[in-house]
């Protein structure tokens, strides 16, 4: 499975509501299983807390990358989304985050067998990319431009 197949439309969405860290996570969480039944928000909140315990997930101006592993995940699942208003992610910039890319896989799958994960912290860090997620008009140009770019550096990333 690439990275490309585990994000949707429907799992993107601009303008969450969050005060604080836990509470951005667990708005992410609430997204997970709005659009995924099988999946507690209860649960993934607990795996993305625990994930954060062992290092933050924020990667630096104003991106975080919570991912978490679960036994009811069948197959990897991406959410993309942005926060109303930035919040402190413990990050080593000290940038409020306001743009978070979060990750679910199966407990026993490795992170490095989904092709293309590689790719998600270079995309981030192209800053022309994170100013066309901000400025975003709907939900649906925020998926276009995630799904673009992970096509245009995955097509890099065979070409080299």
């Amino acid at each position: 499975m690439h990275i490309l197949d585990t994000i949707a439309p429907e799992r993107c969405l601009l303008g969450l509501q969050a005060t604080s860290r836990k509470k951005a996570l667990q708005a992410i969480a609430n997204l997970f299983s709005k659009n995924n039944p099988e999946l507690d928000s209860f649960e993934i909140l607990q795996a993305f807390t625990e994930r954060e315990q062992l290092g933050c997930t924020a990667i630096g101006h104003g991106i975080a990358l919570p991912h978490g592993r679960l036994a009811s995940c069948e197959k990897p699942v991406a959410i993309l989304g942005t926060l109303e208003q930035g919040v402190d992610f413990f990050a080593s910039d000290r940038e409020d985050v306001d743009i978070v890319f979060g990750l679910l896989i199966p407990e026993d799958l490795d992170f490095r067998d989904l092709k293309g994960i590689e790719l998600i912290k270079p995309i981030f860090d192209n800053k022309t990319l994170c100013a066309q997620i901000r400025n975003a008009h709907n939900n649906e140009a925020l998926f276009d431009i995630i799904e673009h770019a992970i096509k245009e550096y995955s097509t890099k990333e065979e070409a080299s």
